[in-house]
């Protein structure tokens, strides 16, 4: 991918919801004050259309200018919530061929990695500008975010929760967002399990469809498919009025058991307010789990 150098352009995009504007200034600014030259594309702010932060139409027209435009070095979404499919689809599939710039982003923003990792691409799963404004560059996930872009490899470690599974393994990195995974399936950006490490998180699901979720991918043979699983943050998971009896981390642990493909659960990613780890989508990576600690490594 193409390395984002001291005093290049990033373009801020938003293909889902539309970000509050002084979140956006503030957020710019931030970024504007570490010496790279930022450009906001035309649709981003103004021109809100319910949830989405635009039309479809002119949603894919700021990514596909940021994608195709020499002076753009890098590409950070504004923020997630809903409408990257949507986007997908006014885009050519031969745009993400092109593509030799880094996408951040996360949550709704899971379907444009996707896409990307369908056509051999990498791409950054990590913070947005909301982030950016309330934690600054000096936060540990916006500083390796940052790196990573301007060419160093990717490396992360960290405690591996209750329920890890320990092992090594190695394959391509993949996911996001649980319900983005499963809301892709048999679309042109679903993703072929076949060595494939899987990261997923989720944000205010019941448990129950949590489970749902996971079942369809068991189900259909996606998980026997894997070759690890990273477990994210389920931020403000939800019961109905009959508990599930097991939490999200609970539940997927329990449906990869039999495969004994290294687990790595707790991974700072996701919806959490304080850490949102950077992972590197379509990456080959080596994962390790062993001794109550976790790591993942580009592999060479």
């Amino acid at each position: 991918m193409r390395q984002l150098k001291e005093g290049g352009k990033i373009a801020i995009v938003s293909p889902s919801g539309t970000i509050d504007e002084s979140l956006l200034e503030e957020g710019v600014e931030k970024i504007r004050e570490r010496g790279y030259e930022v450009e906001i594309m035309p649709h981003v702010v103004g021109c809100k259309r319910g949830v989405f932060s635009a039309e479809d139409s002119e949603r894919a027209a700021d990514l596909v200018e940021a994608m195709r435009r020499d002076d753009i070095d890098a590409i950070i979404c504004a923020r997630g919530g809903y409408g990257a499919v949507r986007t997908l689809q006014g885009i050519d599939e031969r745009e993400w061929d092109r593509c030799d710039k880094w996408i951040v982003g996360f949550s709704d923003i899971t379907a444009i990695h996707s896409m990307m990792v369908k056509h051999g691409k990498k791409s950054l799963h990590g913070p947005m500008i909301k982030h950016v404004a309330h934690h600054g560059m000096d936060s540990e996930d916006v500083k390796q975010m940052m790196e990573i872009m301007s060419g160093e490899k990717y490396v992360t470690k960290g405690r591996a929760g209750e329920g890890s599974v320990e092992g090594e393994s190695e394959g391509v990195l993949v996911g996001g967002n649980l319900s983005l995974v499963y809301s892709l399936r048999a679309t042109p950006a679903d993703i072929d399990p076949k060595g494939k490490i899987l990261f997923i998180e989720d944000l205010s699901e019941y448990n129950y469809h949590i489970d749902r979720m996971v079942q369809n991918l068991k189900y259909s043979g996606f998980l026997k498919e894997l070759k690890g699983v990273v477990v994210g943050q389920y931020t403000g998971m939800k019961d109905g009025a009959t508990a599930f009896g097991k939490t999200a981390t609970e539940i997927i642990v329990d449906a990869v058991k039999e495969y004994g493909y290294p687990v790595w659960t707790g991974f700072e990613a996701g919806h959490g307010q304080e850490v949102n780890k950077p992972l590197v989508m379509g990456a080959r990576v080596k994962m390790r789990v062993s001794g109550g600690q976790g790591e993942i490594e580009e592999a060479e």
